[in-house]
């Protein structure tokens, strides 16, 4: 297929467990570019996997907190077709007390959760094609604000915030923006990073009582980049199972 005849999908943050689902579920209907930070061989993996029941995908290594990193993964979407979708799924945490907070570790927060956030919003409104998608992940801590994570809550509602300015900058193009909320879901960065009865806790806080896994998160930001989310913009989806 000609590129001009096809609509690429950038995920940033592509190679991680919510990440990696995405790309797969995108690659229904986008070439995709799968945007990754450290771990090229987490990526290829992904593009192994999207080849392999053929479609289309490639990686790219990408800062995303710095705007030359962003735009450079943007142009690498553009090889592969009209870029028409891009996903933000980006985010990392710790759980380190109020009294405990300082100066290096919020502007640590601020670089990867929001800064890259602010930067991918505002170089893809100059990428993405007119009546395109963009879709930012947030966590449920923007708005349960759990104790020992007063940084991390502040930078995802900082993320909401800002896609929905976006949504109304861009809605003159018929391009959305829109934020899915996941909660807490099971991945290699919650299992290595949370303590084994804290994830007990927290499979059980949901009115459905397990922890999401990456293919309840995926299916939500596929539907927002389908004709069928035309009319959704500025919305914050919660895929939590229920947790509130």
């Amino acid at each position: 297929m000609n590129t001009e005849d096809r609509t690429a999908a950038l995920v940033l943050g592509g190679g991680g467990g919510i990440g990696a689902a995405i790309c797969a579920e995108l690659a229904r209907t986008h070439a995709v570019l799968v945007g990754y930070h450290r771990n090229r061989g987490r990526a290829e993996a992904v593009v192994g996997d999207i080849t392999a029941t053929g479609g289309t995908a490639a990686c790219a290594a990408t800062d995303a907190t710095t705007r030359i990193g962003v735009e450079s993964a943007l142009a690498a979407a553009e090889q592969l077709g009209r870029l028409h979708t891009v996903v933000h799924c980006i985010g990392a945490w710790d759980y380190t007390r109020l009294t405990d907070l300082d100066e290096d570790g919020i502007d640590r927060d601020y670089r990867t959760n929001l800064r890259s956030a602010l930067i991918t919003l505002a170089a893809a409104a100059t990428h993405v094609i007119d009546h395109g998608r963009i879709i930012m992940l947030s966590s449920a801590a923007a708005y349960l604000c759990p104790a020992r994570q007063a940084s991390y809550a502040v930078m995802k509602a900082g993320v909401e915030a800002a896609a929905r300015v976006a949504a109304k900058e861009l809605g003159r193009r018929s391009i959305t923006v829109n934020v899915v909320r996941p909660g807490a879901t099971d991945t290699e960065t919650l299992r290595t990073g949370t303590d084994p009865k804290a994830i007990d806790a927290m499979s059980t806080a949901n009115t459905l009582r397990r922890l999401g896994a990456p293919t309840d998160i995926a299916p939500v930001v596929s539907w927002l980049t389908s004709p069928q989310a035309q009319w959704v913009t500025g919305a914050t989806i919660d895929a939590t199972g229920g947790l509130w």
